[in-house]
């Protein structure tokens, strides 16, 4: 997919602007994204997924998942987004899983050359995702997350905490690597949030890892 346009409300349900899921060897390039939930999400069994020069906003950002929706489920590797920008969306780069027992997983994943501008999460990962908290799991997440590159990340987070891995108690997040990160919050330095979370960082990170 090259060229695209999206749009609808910021304010409207389940306007995911592209899905993927059940897909290999997909490209989408030089496309702009306006949409009340996900920019581009990206389901089980997405594999060799390459997305590059996307603008974002408003919308949900980019996210993998929700994963670990079942038991059984594929996983999703190989996925690589480059040079994009969101703007004023509600996550930037986002990995997400139900807090349930399931086979999914997310690795080798690339995030490489963004801007963030006045974005609610910028970096997320959220392995107790349940929208609205309504008949949540309550459970630990079986999806393994792992190998996951955040590279040249840069921008204003609109809340304090810029960068949260919220990574599952029985698999957490492992071979996640920070490098030249720098997000602020207004005038101050951002923060950033880690459970279950183990990686690397590389040249200058902002807010300071907590890995």
């Amino acid at each position: 997919m090259q060229g695209v346009t999206v749009i609808a409300s910021g304010n409207s349900p389940n306007t995911d602007g592209i899905h993927v899921q059940l897909s290999s060897g997909v490209t989408i390039l030089n496309s702009n994204i306006q949409t009340g939930d996900d920019c581009i999400s990206i389901g089980p069994g997405a594999t060799n997924l390459w997305i590059e020069k996307i603008t974002c906003g408003p919308g949900h950002g980019i996210s993998i998942g929700s994963l670990g929706k079942d038991q059984n489920e594929a996983g999703v590797q190989n996925v690589t987004v480059k040079t994009a920008k969101f703007m004023g969306t509600q996550n930037g780069v986002r990995i997400k899983s139900w807090a349930r027992p399931s086979s999914g997983f997310a690795r080798n994943i690339v995030f490489q050359h963004i801007v963030m501008k006045n974005v609610e999460n910028p970096i997320v990962i959220d392995q107790n995702y349940c929208p609205g908290n309504k008949n949540c799991p309550d459970q630990v997440s079986g999806v393994k997350v792992s190998n996951v590159r955040y590279q040249d990340i840069h921008g204003t987070s609109a809340t304090q905490v810029a960068v949260k891995f919220d990574c599952s108690a029985k698999h957490p997040c492992s071979g996640i690597r920070l490098e030249e990160v720098k997000l602020t919050y207004k005038t101050e330095v951002a923060e950033a949030s880690c459970k279950h979370a183990a990686g690397t960082i590389s040249g200058v990170v902002q807010p300071t890892s907590c890995l």
